[in-house]
């Protein structure tokens, strides 16, 4: 079986294991997962400071993380990614808040999953200012292997940020021991899930120098 077949068996898998989820443990999970993010940003927060966290809105399926608090005291800068040209498959990343609908607009799919994501009058973040880049999936290994939805999306955009610190975001769920990769797949330095945290050495470089050295 070829890689892109044995990746498309595993899409398969994992979307099916998200789809079963029912809503109160959605939310139950997501939860804790929200939390775990909490006390990440507290343990980093002198490398956060004024910089930018980048996150992404959610498809209903997916984990419910939300990077903001409602006192607005988060140790660093809100941004959400934003598909910029949907036929090359560009993203860049733009200031919002999830509290402020009126600089989001939305998109229906094909598939029936929505997109939100920030106005086009939104700025975009200057890229040596994103301190970190939470990426969603469907599967991810502990040691950073991804398994997007096989659009291509976030592979090109986090090609386009090697210094930032690269947060996979799961649910405990989605860990698979192996995810077959191709070349222009890009790895992920942290995973972290509504039960645990997995990191590479990536993550101490980042920590000790405010960026990731040697991508």
């Amino acid at each position: 079986m070829s890689i892109a077949d044995q990746k498309r068996v595993m899409r398969a898998e994992f979307e099916g294991k998200l789809s079963s989820l029912d809503f109160f443990s959605l939310i139950e999970k997501s939860s804790r997962l929200s939390n775990q993010f909490l006390q990440f940003s507290q343990t980093n927060s002198a490398v956060f400071k004024n910089r930018y966290v980048v996150s992404f809105y959610p498809f209903e399926t997916e984990p419910q993380i939300n990077i903001e608090n409602e006192a607005r005291t988060e140790p660093f800068q809100v941004a959400y990614v934003r598909i910029e040209n949907w036929k090359s498959g560009l993203m860049e990343s733009r200031e919002a808040r999830r509290d402020t609908p009126d600089l989001w607009e939305e998109f229906e799919l094909k598939n029936g999953n929505r997109i939100f994501q920030p106005r086009t009058t939104q700025p975009i973040c200057e890229p040596n200012r994103i301190c970190a880049i939470l990426v969603p999936g469907l599967a991810f290994t502990r040691e950073g292997v991804r398994l997007g939805r096989g659009v291509g999306f976030y592979d090109r955009y986090l090609a386009k940020h090697p210094e930032a610190l690269r947060i996979g975001v799961a649910f405990e769920d989605q860990i698979a021991a192996v995810i077959p990769t191709e070349s222009w797949d890009e790895n992920l330095d942290v995973l972290l899930t509504d039960q645990a945290l997995y990191s590479t050495n990536s993550y101490g470089e980042w920590k000790i120098h405010g960026k990731v050295m040697n991508r």
